[in-house]
C-alpha cells in the first residue's frame, strides 16, 4: 500500500523531470515556477504544472510521485493578478527538490545537494529566494541542477550522503 503526504510546495515537470519547489510563503515558489514553465515553453520544451501551493506526494515501492492537491490542478497564483491556469499533468515522478533559501552560497558542499523526502534520497538544489537574487540567476541555478541530473553519474553522485 502506498503512503500519501500533502506538502506545502509547488510541483512542475520540465523535460520529463519532476521538480518540487519548497520554501516559506512569499519566497517566490509560484513566480519561479511560472518563469520556468514559460521559459521552457518558449524554447519548445516540455513544461507542465503539477500543483501550486499544495502537492500530494505518494511513496510507493521506494519511489516518489507527485499529484495535484484536490481542486487545484492546473491552477497557480500570480501575485498581482490572482489565480491563473497552466497546462498540467496528474502525476509525475520526483527527480529534484529546489529549496528556496535566504542566502547565496558561493561554493556548496556535496551534502547540500541531496535531501530526504519521506525516507527517500532526492537530488536537491538550494536556490536563493526572490529578492536575494534575480529571476535570471534563479533560472540558471535550476537549469544547472537539471543538467547535473542528466550528466553521467550525476544523479547517483548527488544521491549519496
Amino acid at each position: 500500500m502506498s503512503e500519501r503526504h500533502n506538502i506545502h510546495a509547488t510541483g512542475i515537470v520540465l523535460d520529463g523531470l519532476g521538480v518540487i519547489l519548497r520554501g516559506p510563503p512569499g519566497a517566490g515558489k509560484s513566480l519561479l515556477a511560472l518563469d520556468l514553465l514559460d521559459t521552457w515553453e518558449a524554447r519548445g520544451r516540455e513544461a507542465k504544472l503539477v500543483s501550486d501551493d499544495r502537492v500530494e506526494i505518494v511513496v510507493e515501492d521506494g519511489r516518489l510521485a507527485m499529484h495535484p492537491a484536490p481542486n487545484i490542478a492546473g491552477l497557480i497564483e500570480l501575485r498581482g493578478r490572482g489565480i491563473v491556469s497552466r497546462p498540467h499533468v496528474e502525476a509525475a515522478g520526483v527527480d529534484l527538490v529546489i529549496d528556496l533559501v535566504d542566502t547565496l552560497e558561493r561554493m556548496l558542499e556535496e551534502d547540500a545537494l541531496v535531501t530526504e523526502l519521506f525516507g527517500i534520497a532526492v537530488p536537491r538544489a538550494p536556490v536563493p529566494r526572490a529578492g536575494v537574487v534575480d529571476g535570471r540567476h534563479q533560472g540558471l541555478l535550476v537549469r544547472e541542477a537539471l543538467r547535473a541530473l542528466a550528466a553521467p553519474g550525476g544523479a547517483a553522485r548527488q544521491k549519496t550522503t
